[in-house]
């Protein structure tokens, strides 16, 4: 862990209280009231604090004799564990005690990086220590919060380039989500840019996490800056008709055309079927454009990851039908629908959506719009996209509320695969390794499952990326089996290729033979959002900045309601540090890191975006964030597990690295 010269200990108050020796030892203190003495002595910055004062904020249940006798303990401890190797670190006399600040660093003085909570693993050690730690954390936050608004302030009015604006704009909104004035400069920068998908999600993001928190909806002005934003007609709209290819046989894949059964996998995803909408306008207006949403509506939640949408024949059969919910869910043999009414009169459209869960026939999610329009396939589209974002996650948040509600014993290998698949992208690596075991639960029910077989094979790849892997040539070897065994189960499972892809490039840096199996993943599904993503990812490797961004733009427009957006976000950002366009992967990282704080391969392209932006400052505090996830992390380290190890471009990486304070080896 990297410090500053001439400090023999470091002090990290942010997140769990760690405490790091001169050689970069962790010091440990196993009592944690002796750990909080020492980090009020921190925020003290120097200042002497009382014995007496100690006392009552640790002690104060207790009678004073039995509070002076466990103070007297404790700085036992620190004297015993800490001054021993740093003499003079702490000084004690009769009636106070002093951190010499002069001889240690600490991280709350220094400009937050991460924006995790002060003392996050030191609540509840008695009600008058959480009081003035409740005091301190508001400070904190407070002064963080102006100091951010500031910088966006300053470089707002100095009119700088919007990707400047944008990272800015993002370090505020990584520290409060709920912050509007730096959601709409993010919108801004973005519209600057001509990216304005993301602009719109970015209004979603706030949205919900005004909804979540507050119970507020968005201000009239950011309200009134997204609907000045018009989405691209283009990532709305599907490849269309395509055929469907199937490799044969091991080695390099082949392409040919092929039929895929109605059943094949079906049992395994839920259904959802879009229903025909009412149409109440009183001259029964223009019938096409309630079929015309329907389709667009459907060809946007097909973008919904594990889930199926019926054919619109199927669900024609109950056009004129007034049927319950659960009737029409066991004709279809689906689990959801969605179903509403439209209105047409003159230049308005009034429609009302509702998606009912057809085993209890209750409401999900139901919403009302009122537009003016002239142009109805604009917004035929425009409604689809918003509508399929919505059910989208709201569908996914359903499944997953219903299997945590039934024991393990009684989950089927769906269920197994989407609690899997959470517990894979979760951000503790504790909760990260039960998914192993979930894969094998749903692999064990159904072993021609191969989109758990695809799945179990990129863990492996994770695990190793993340630093995480005790023995990386055996997970390597894993993932090549699974993804063997995945195209083996099913020869029109796309996620198996791109998986496959992913493994040959990142494990085996083989990316020729990668390209082949992304082309024929492609070749099955062009929507197939995660090869892209990978391609991309690979592209960049391969030092061709404005191919891999090109791809990694397409799948993010395919796949704007996944729930692994932060994967997504860390390869744009390895995209655009292959371009040389340091400020936006230094952005994306960012974006990356506020979705899955733990995910190293997001610290290391910021370390290396930041360094070579000439952010030598952000780049060290980031370099500090990475070493606590990855401790054994060296350049030398990195330069042998970099799938473009090849590339001219490797070198200046690892000198980025290596300047911002990662070991050498």
């Amino acid at each position: 862990m990297r410090k500053p010269k001439q400090k023999s200990v470091s002090i990290f108050l942010f997140g769990s209280m760690r405490l790091l020796g001169p050689r970069g030892e962790e010091i440990v203190l196993r009592n944690r009231k002796t750990r909080a003495i020492l980090a009020v002595l921190g925020l003290a910055a120097g200042k002497g604090i009382s014995r007496h004062r100690l006392a009552g904020l640790f002690w104060d249940e207790a009678d004073r004799a039995q509070a002076r006798w466990s103070l007297r303990h404790a700085l036992s401890e620190l004297n015993r564990f800490v001054n021993v190797r740093v003499p003079n670190l702490i000084e004690i006399d009769r009636a106070s005690v002093r951190l010499n600040t002069d001889v240690c660093w600490i991280d709350a003085f220094d400009p937050a990086t991460s924006f995790e909570r002060l003392l996050d693993d030191l609540d509840g050690l008695s009600p008058a220590f959480d009081g003035w730690l409740a005091v301190e954390r508001a400070n904190f936050e407070d002064r963080e919060r102006v100091s951010l608004e500031r910088d966006l302030q300053r470089i707002t009015q100095e009119g700088a380039a919007p990707e400047s604006q944008a990272a800015v704009a993002r370090k505020l909104i990584t520290f409060d989500e709920t912050h509007e004035g730096a959601v709409q400069s993010l919108m801004t920068a973005f519209m600057k840019l001509g990216d304005r998908t993301q602009a719109i999600r970015e209004y979603e993001r706030l949205r919900q996490a005004l909804k979540t928190k507050f119970g507020l909806s968005p201000s009239q002005e950011t309200v009134a800056l997204y609907q000045a934003l018009r989405p691209q007609p283009d990532d709305l709209r599907a490849a269309g008709a395509r055929d469907q290819w199937v490799v044969v046989g091991a080695g390099k894949p082949k392409r040919q055309h092929a039929d895929r059964t109605a059943g094949d996998g079906f049992t395994h995803q839920p259904t959802i079927a879009v229903l025909p909408l009412r149409n109440l306008s009183s001259d029964a207006g223009d019938p096409h454009i309630g079929y015309g949403l329907v389709e667009d509506l459907r060809e946007a939640l097909s973008r919904v990851p594990n889930f199926l949408v019926i054919s619109r024949l199927s669900a024609l059969a109950f056009r004129d039908e007034d049927r319950p919910p659960r009737d029409i869910g066991d004709a279809l043999g689906v689990q959801y629908i969605i179903s509403g009414s439209i209105r047409v009169i003159g230049e308005r459209l009034r429609l009302t959506v509702e998606l009912t869960d057809t085993r209890s026939d209750a409401a999900l999610w139901t919403s009302r719009f009122d537009e003016r329009f002239s142009d109805l396939l604009e917004i035929q589209e425009r409604l689809a996209y918003s509508i399929a974002r919505s059910v989208g996650q709201c569908l996914h948040a359903s499944e997953l509320k219903r299997i945590r509600l039934k024991p393990l014993a009684d989950l089927r290998a769906y269920e197994l695969f989407l609690q899997a698949q959470e517990s894979m992208h979760n951000s503790s690596r504790a909760v990260f390794d039960t998914s192993k075991q979930l894969f094998d639960e749903a692999i064990a029910r159904d072993p021609g499952y191969a989109p758990a077989l695809a799945w179990r094979a990129y863990w492996h790849v994770i695990r190793v990326g993340q630093g995480w892997s005790p023995d990386p040539a055996h997970d390597a070897a894993e993932a090549e089996h699974f993804a063997r065994r995945a195209i083996e189960c099913d020869s029109a499972e796309p996620m198996a290729f791109a998986v496959y892809g992913y493994v040959t490039s990142y494990l085996h840096k083989d990316f020729e033979l990668a390209f082949q199996y992304f082309e024929t993943a492609l070749g099955l599904n062009p929507n197939t959002a995660q090869a892209w993503s990978w391609s991309a990812v690979v592209r960049a490797w391969m030092g061709d900045g404005p191919r891999a961004i090109e791809e990694i733009n397409k799948a993010i427009a395919l796949s704007p309601y996944d729930p692994l957006t932060y994967l997504y976000s860390s390869n744009a950002a390895m995209a655009y540090l292959a371009d040389g366009q340091y400020d936006r992967a230094i952005e994306c990282a960012l974006r990356s890191l506020q979705e899955n704080r733990t995910f190293t391969s997001a610290y290391r392209t910021l370390v290396m975006a930041s360094q070579l932006a000439g952010k030598a400052e952000q780049a060290r505090r980031a370099v500090r964030q990475l070493l606590k996830l990855e401790p054994g992390l060296t350049v030398e380290k990195f330069r042998n597990r970099y799938p473009g190890s090849a590339s001219p471009q490797t070198a200046e990486y690892c000198d980025a690295l290596a300047r911002a304070g990662v070991p050498a080896s």
